[in-house]
């Protein structure tokens, strides 16, 4: 009677479906944008933080959306290519009204890759709209899973934490804190990138 194998996945499957899918930064920056407003966000603030000082530089990607919690944390954003939005179970109101040209890698539930295209470390901070949140921490340091193609993917670990405090002081909503910047985010850049994300529509505005 024959037997069942199962197939192993390498570390190696970050680049696959993250730096080398997501070539470019806009892009990454327009998914991580449209992200927010499939979750329910009406304000998304692209903060450039010491750009021209690359040991420190970071791009904070802030909104007011819904949030996540420990389940949604765990189920969903660590579940690669799950994709709520795809399978219609997010957000069933509005979901597809952000249309682009280019084909968003996000539609195949790999959009959480488009921060390791912008930068080597993540520190994920998110407050659920749900009575009595809890402050979720997730830290993520892309390049443990670089280099390490004989590991398991899932055996990879990231950091979780519950946070007693809320520095930006939201309510409900998501920040992304991406450092290690893999790009120059010159004056120049952040003037086009602001140009090119005016042409995304908040699916949550009429006009």
């Amino acid at each position: 009677m024959p037997n069942t194998e199962n197939f192993k996945i390498s570390a190696a499957l970050k680049d696959l479906i993250g730096k080398e899918l997501i070539t470019d930064e806009f892009v990454a920056v327009f998914e991580l944008v449209k992200n927010s407003f499939d979750a329910n966000a009406s304000k998304v603030e692209v903060i450039f933080e010491n750009n021209y000082e690359p040991d420190n530089a970071k791009i904070i990607i802030k909104d007011n959306g819904k949030g996540m919690n420990y389940d949604d944390l765990k189920n969903k954003w660590l579940f690669v290519a799950y994709s709520a939005k795809r399978l219609g179970k997010e957000n069933e109101d509005y979901r597809d009204k952000i249309k682009t040209q280019r084909v968003f890698a996000g539609a195949k539930g790999v959009g959480r890759f488009s921060c390791d295209r912008l930068g080597r470390f993540l520190n994920m901070i998110t407050i659920k709209d749900e009575p009595n949140p809890k402050i979720e921490n997730l830290i993520v340091n892309w390049e443990d899973f670089e280099n390490a193609d004989d590991e398991e993917f899932v055996n990879i670990r990231v950091s979780h934490d519950i946070l007693l405090e809320n520095t930006y002081q939201i309510k409900k909503g998501t920040i992304l804190e991406i450092s290690g910047l893999r790009d120059e985010w010159n004056r120049q850049r952040i003037l086009e990138l602001k140009r090119s994300l005016v042409k995304l529509i908040n699916p949550n505005q009429e006009n």
